[in-house]
C-alpha cells in the first residue's frame, strides 16, 4: 500500500536488517540433518552442491531491480545477514556480472540445453519454497526465478505453508527473512551445528572465527572475528568463497503515521518478530 495515500497520515519509511535470502545447500543429496525440534529432515541438493551454481547465483542476481520490481523501491540491496552493522564484512558485497555467471558454469563444464545448463544428467533446476502467506516473498520469489532463466538456471516457485515448508530447510532454497541488532544469527547461520544451518556448510576455521568472536572480551573486540568467519582472504561463506546463501534486499519498513505525531529516531530495524518501532516510544512527542 506504499504508493497510496491516507488523509491525516503520512508515509514513513526506516531502513532496517531485515533481509531476504535463500540458503543454498552445499552437499548433495543423500545426507541428513536434525532441526532444532530434534525430528530429522533430508538433507542435501545435487545441483547447489556445486560450488560454481552457487557462485553463479549470487554473480547473477540484480539486487536493485528486484527491490525496484517488489520493494517499490522501498530497501536497500543485501549482501549478509547485518549489512551495515559492524560485524558485517564489506567483503560479503557482490556486484551483478551475469556473463561472469555463464562463464562460471561453462568453465565447470555445463552447456546450455535449449535454455537450461546441463552437467552430463544433471540439470541446473532448483525448486524455491516460500510462504504463501507472504506476498513480498512470493514476489521476491519470482523475481528472483526471473533473473536466474537469464543465466540459464531453472527456478521453479513454491508457496506454502511453514509446515511444508520446513521438511525442506536443509534441502531446497527457501525464502527465508533474519535480521537483528547482535550478532548472533551470523553465528546460528554459519557455525557447523548452528540451529539454522541450512546451508549444511561445515568449516573449522569459520567455526574458529565464531567461536573466537563469541570468546572476544568485549564486543568491539569480536567484530574483525564475525568478518573473518564470513572472508578472510582465502575462505568463507562470501560469495567469492563457499557462497553458502543468496541475498537479496533488506527491507524497508513502512509505517502510516497520523499527522503532528513525531517518532524518534530509529536504529536499523531487525527481522519483524516483534514491533521494534515502539522501543523508544517514550520519547514520542505530539505537535
Amino acid at each position: 500500500f506504499a504508493d497510496q495515500t491516507v488523509d491525516g497520515y503520512r508515509l514513513a519509511s526506516y531502513e532496517s536488517v531485515d533481509s531476504r535470502g535463500i540458503n543454498l545447500p552445499v552437499i548433495a543429496s543423500g545426507s541428513t540433518r536434525t532441526g532444532d525440534d530434534g525430528t530429522v529432515y533430508a538433507a542435501g541438493n545435487d545441483v547447489t552442491a556445486h560450488l560454481e551454481i552457487r557462485r553463479a547465483i549470487n554473480l547473477a542476481i540484480d539486487r536493485d531491480a528486484m527491490i525496484e520490481h517488489v520493494l517499490g523501491g522501498h530497501g536497500r540491496a543485501a549482501y549478509s545477514i547485518g549489512d551495515g552493522l559492524p560485524w558485517a564484512s564489506a567483503d560479503m558485497r557482490v556486484e551483478t556480472d551475469r556473463t561472469a555467471a555463464r562463464t562460471l558454469l561453462e568453465q565447470a563444464g555445463w552447456t546450455l540445453s535449449g535454455d537450461v545448463y546441463r552437467k552430463g544428467d544433471l540439470a541446473a533446476e532448483l525448486t524455491l519454497y516460500y510462504p504463501s502467506s507472504d506476498s513480498v516473498r512470493q514476489a521476491m520469489a519470482n523475481e528472483f526465478s526471473n533473473q536466474m532463466a537469464e543465466i540459464g538456471i531453472k527456478v521453479t516457485t513454491s508457496g506454502q505453508g511453514w509446515d511444508d515448508i520446513y521438511p525442506h530447510q536443509f534441502s531446497d532454497p527457501i525464502m527465508w527473512g533474519w535480521g537483528s541488532n547482535a550478532p548472533s544469527d551470523v553465528y546460528e547461520l554459519n557455525y557447523s551445528t548452528g540451529t539454522m544451518n541450512f546451508a549444511c556448510y561445515e568449516s573449522e576455521t569459520t567455526d574458529a572465527y565464531l567461536d573466537a568472536a563469541l570468546a572476544a572480551s568485549d564486543v568491539s573486540a569480536s567484530y574483525p572475528l564475525w568478518q573473518r568467519a564470513e572472508w578472510d582472504g582465502t575462505e568463507g561463506i562470501a560469495p567469492q568463497g563457499a557462497a553458502t546463501w543468496a541475498w537479496f534486499a533488506n527491507v524497508d519498513h513502512l509505517y502510516w503515521v497520523r499527522e503532528g505525531l513525531n517518532v524518534a529516531e530509529q536504529k536499523l530495524q531487525p527481522h519483524g518478530h516483534g514491533w521494534s518501532i515502539v522501543n523508544d516510544i517514550n520519547t514520542w512527542s505530539w505537535d
